[in-house]
């Protein structure tokens, strides 16, 4: 995809480009591309716009598979777009079985089998951090590092952000799974930045849910004395 937006970007003077974004829903109210998963598309999208036309428009289906209603062109808020290689984070791993882990300063701590999900952040190169906890072989830093060790790479989830949202992701998680206490959090107030999962979160709705609102919806909330926010 990125490859595409470039060459389109660079037709010969005389040509003109666009690009046709088909959203399947009827419901949706913006369009943004997703950046948090795809940096380097949403780059390559933001310096073309100058010289293509993207055109994102909404679109319904009946049941036979015809249009229905009305063909909506979606605004496009680009100041939203984060392009800065900064945000949280949520590392997911996998322990296959119940396993004693001497965890630094922490001693040692007993961990259920399951899914540990655990929410960090980096105010730049948080791509590097990423790829950091997926390596093994690596100094033991932080207490994340003694779990990484012991376990199973599964996920790491970036939410590519300039505000600080990582007490405000553990607070969400909290509702949702077990804590393991002082895990992760000795910088900040939380209880504790380390959930388990008995089950895979990647598979659970209500997982989904929250994630959708940290990287999306909030995008679009409108501050409380503007009443509703609206969500993509």
């Amino acid at each position: 995809g990125r490859r595409h937006v470039e060459e389109l970007s660079e037709l010969p003077e005389g040509m003109e480009g666009a690009i046709l974004f088909l959203v399947q829903s009827p419901g949706v109210e913006a369009f943004l591309p997703e950046f948090h998963t795809d940096p380097l598309f949403a780059q390559a999208l933001c310096r073309a716009r100058e010289r293509l036309k993207i055109i994102p428009l909404s679109i319904g289906w009946r049941e036979d598979l015809t249009l229905s209603g009305e063909i909506k062109a979606l605004p496009i808020p680009w100041e939203k777009v984060e392009l800065a290689d900064r945000g949280a984070y949520m590392l997911i791993l996998e322990l296959p079985e119940e396993r004693t882990v001497t965890v630094g300063g922490l001693g040692e701590i007993p961990f259920r089998k399951g899914y540990y999900l655990y929410v960090g952040s980096a105010r730049k190169n948080l791509s590097k951090r990423m790829e950091r906890h997926k390596r093994k072989r690596k100094r033991l830093r932080w207490h994340i590092d003694y779990l990484r060790e012991a376990s199973r790479f599964h996920a790491c989830l970036p939410v590519r952000t300039g505000e600080d949202m990582e007490c405000l992701l553990a607070e969400a998680l909290r509702g949702m799974a077990r804590e393991v206490p002082g895990f992760g959090s000795s910088d900040c107030q939380c209880p504790s930045h380390l959930f388990h999962f008995e089950e895979d979160p990647l598979k659970t709705p209500s997982f989904h849910t929250m994630l959708q609102h940290f990287r999306m919806d909030r995008l679009l909330e409108a501050p409380p004395s503007q009443g509703k926010g609206h969500t993509l």
